[in-house]
């Protein structure tokens, strides 16, 4: 545990910020807007480029991805803990991260442009590795949207990233309508990415200089690195295995199309796990609060917390296998109609994805991340070995096998033979009788939303 942070955020005071429903609106709606409007876009990109070269991109993409969550390390999840603890120490913890993340990104991005050559295998792609792979040193400024999550401040974040990501928006269909090439969609990428953050560092420094004086802070980080060694081991290794799957289909494959496939799948299952991420980061503290206060309401909290991930979970699953084979050639086109069996098995991950969410946020929130570690690595290796053997037979479907695979046995199976994780899982598996039940689930969880809403 770090010498500098708490292990679990203090409650903040109604006075300070505005109601945990007020973040959840803005935070929500702003991925609601980007989810139909990012799928468009998305889906004109992929009509456009066709299968082989939308894989090349998403190939690119994965690896620019894989830099900037390098940059992060983990850490952001232990950043959003110590600003809300801290607030008053913002300025040092925002100004460590910073620094840190400077360093991190230029190397991350001057080591992929070395090995490059060795991680894609035709000139195209490379090309557009080399320039997405420098959204990773933007990235470096990401603590400052932290801070305005952790505030309470969504609401000006929100407007400021959703003005730049519609210019975006304009962009990709003016390059669209103009049949410009596949490299002018990765120059708009690394183009969006740096305005944004310079957008969000601009706001906060209008909004706020007064009140946070940035500076590096050694004993911060030191106690970042203290209690984030099995986080940063984490995000290695599950951002390995996430983010080269496209590149593992583009390079193992029989045919380039096969990536094309598997990009638009992951097109719209990337949209929708980020729902439990947004959610877990604005309520889990507020659950984990009641621990001090009400031990027996934070218990029910937990469980219908857990409920209402695998249910989520579950029903999304049957939702996309009944609609995927009509929904996925009207969406993105009779070349795609692959993916409908591609989206359908990385889909019915969701049932470990959602539940695991939960379950990490909540480790996090009480300093027992180290525990989350056996599940994170079965998960990585048993995707990559398994996405090695069945990518050359099955292509994007032998990858999202892999995919879904190694989610339900890193989850629940590693979960079940480990006793501590076991016991600490309770909640998980006792989920499972709520399928049973769903609609006392639905009203328990509209019972609790309310109940955020009158506290904040």
């Amino acid at each position: 545990m770090s010498a500098t942070a708490p292990s679990a955020p203090a409650a903040p005071a109604a006075a300070e910020r505005p109601k945990a429903a007020h973040n959840v609106f803005w935070l929500v709606a702003e991925r609601g807007l980007k989810a139909v409007g990012g799928l468009g876009i998305g889906i004109l990109i992929a009509r456009h480029l066709g299968p082989e070269n939308y894989g090349r991109y998403g190939a690119a993409i994965g690896l620019a991805t894989l830099a900037k969550e390098a940059v992060m390390l983990g850490f952001d999840r232990m950043i959003r803990r110590d600003l809300a603890a801290r607030p008053q120490q913002a300025g040092a913890i925002i100004g460590t991260s910073i620094v840190l993340g400077l360093v991190l990104a230029l190397g991350v991005a001057l080591g992929l442009t070395a090995v490059v050559g060795k991680l894609v295998d035709d000139a195209l792609t490379q090309k557009l590795t080399l320039i997405v792979i420098w959204m990773a040193f933007p990235q470096a400024f990401f603590a400052c949207e932290i801070w305005f999550e952790s505030a309470g401040w969504t609401r000006p974040l929100v407007w400021t990233r959703n003005v730049v990501w519609l210019a975006s928006l304009a962009g990709r269909i003016t390059l669209v309508f103009t049949h410009a090439s596949v490299v002018a969609f990765a120059i708009l990428a690394l183009v969006e990415w740096i305005v944004t953050y310079a957008a969000v560092c601009g706001l906060l420094r209008r909004l706020h200089r007064h009140e946070l004086a940035f500076s590096f802070d050694f004993a911060q980080l030191r106690a970042w690195f203290s209690e984030g060694r099995p986080i940063i081991l984490m995000v290695v290794l599950n951002s390995t295995a996430e983010r080269l799957m496209v590149v593992l289909v583009h390079n193992l494959a029989r045919v380039d199309t096969e990536a094309g496939y598997l990009s638009a799948a992951l097109r719209i299952t990337d949209i929708w796990w980020s729902i439990s991420t947004i959610v877990a980061a604005v309520f889990l503290p507020r659950i984990v609060a009641l621990q001090r206060t009400d031990p027996d309401h934070c218990a029910r909290a937990v469980q219908l917390y857990a409920n209402a991930s695998l249910f989520v979970g579950v029903a999304a699953a049957v939702a996309v296998t009944l609609t995927a084979p009509f929904l996925i050639p009207w969406l993105f086109g009779a070349a795609y109609a692959p993916s409908a069996i591609v989206l359908v098995i990385v889909f019915w991950s969701g049932a470990a994805v959602f539940p695991a969410v939960a379950r990490a946020q909540f480790w996090v929130s009480r300093g027992q991340v180290a525990l989350e570690l056996p599940c994170i690595a079965t998960v990585a290796f048993v995707q990559l070995g398994l996405a090695v053997l069945l990518i050359p037979r099955f292509g994007a479907i032998g990858a999202a096998i892999a995919m879904t695979s190694a989610q339900w046995i890193g989850f629940y199976g590693v979960t079940l033979v480990l006793p501590r994780l076991r016991a600490a899982s309770h909640a998980q598996f006792a989920a499972f009788r709520s399928l049973l039940a769903p609609l006392e689930t639905a009203r328990s969880l509209a019972s609790f939303a309310r109940g955020m809403v009158r506290k904040g």
